[in-house]
């Protein structure tokens, strides 16, 4: 999967009508995406219970509908996994209330930045609590702002910005990993 693929599903709708058979096709291609967004923020178990089947859907809808189809099923699959962890974010936040204030704020992800968080998605969940895991996604990639951030996850802004700098800075310590260890020689037994 590339990094544009999660960006294009999450990003905001363009302005033109699509087809009932350009939603199937705009699906198709962006499973394999809608995936790996659920699997990141629930786990491979429950990912496929939050994936949101958008083909059904477009059948029962007019053309307006169709034209955000693809970033509504981001959205809903994210609206569903977000079910499955309210609870758990909401016990989070009051942790992320007691760190230190932010200062500095963290730009979005940028498309290095992404395709890191792609090729390290397998490890950084557990690096990263739930909450941590949902703001990456819905600030660093879908590029909400914390406040809307915030209200969508039911918690404060100031707790969505600290869980952004753990998340971004997190990954950010995984590059420079990747990048020492790029530079370690391997050395053969013999």
């Amino acid at each position: 999967m590339k990094w544009p693929d999660i960006l294009d599903i999450l990003e905001r709708p363009s302005h033109r009508y699509a087809t009932v058979e350009d939603v199937r096709k705009i699906f198709a291609d962006y499973r394999d995406a809608l995936h790996w967004l659920a699997g990141f923020l629930v786990g491979a178990k429950l990912a496929p219970a939050c994936i949101i089947d958008a083909c059904n859907v477009a059948e029962r809808q007019g053309p307006v509908f169709h034209e955000w189809l693809a970033h509504w099923a981001a959205r809903a699959t994210l609206r569903c996994a977000l079910q499955m962890q309210g609870a758990d974010i909401a016990k989070l936040a009051p942790t992320y209330e007691r760190f230190e204030r932010v200062d500095e704020k963290r730009s979005p992800l940028s498309p290095e930045d992404l395709q890191l968080l792609i090729e390290e998605s397998d490890v950084l969940p557990a690096r990263l609590d739930v909450l941590c895991r949902f703001v990456l996604v819905m600030h660093g990639i879908a590029k909400e702002s914390c406040g809307e951030v915030a209200a969508q996850l039911g918690v404060s802004q100031s707790a969505v910005e600290r869980a952004y700098c753990v998340a971004f800075d997190t990954l950010h310590l995984m590059s420079k990993r990747m990048l020492c260890n790029a530079d370690i020689p391997i050395v053969l037994s013999q």
